[in-house]
């Protein structure tokens, strides 16, 4: 999964990651194979259960780049928010890793359906560019 480095105002911390540049700023990847392989199969299970309360298809030339970015965020905040960390859409992730490694674990999965945190990924706010 590609993570921006800031939730709100806070920035995400990840105990895996490179550096690397894209068009549109700074980012930073996983640096484990399993670590990313994990991310992605989380993101596509969010974006499966998030797109049609989005109300869009899953088509890369007609969906706003936006609605990917408040799938990943505010997925991971559910998620966190599901596992009793915190419920301010400000707070840092701390083990972004370690986050998805729980959502990944058979009994994690069955607990935390991403159904359950819909709702945090269609309020993410955006910020605003300056």
């Amino acid at each position: 999964m590609r993570l921006q480095q800031h939730v709100g105002d806070e920035p995400i911390r990840l105990r895996e990651r490179n550096a690397v540049t894209r068009r549109g700023g700074p980012d930073v990847v996983c640096a484990s194979d399993e670590a990313h392989q994990q991310c992605e199969k989380l993101f596509q299970r969010m974006k499966q259960t998030a797109l049609p309360a989005f109300g869009v298809e899953d088509d890369l030339l007609s969906m706003p780049h936006s609605v990917l970015v408040k799938i990943q965020f505010g997925g991971l905040l559910g998620l966190q928010r599901l596992q009793g960390d915190s419920t301010d859409e400000s707070a840092a992730i701390k083990n972004i890793h370690g986050l998805v490694g729980q959502a990944s674990g058979n009994t994690a999965s069955r607990r935390h359906p991403c159904q359950a945190f819909v709702e945090d990924m269609t309020s993410y706010k955006l910020k605003r560019r300056r």
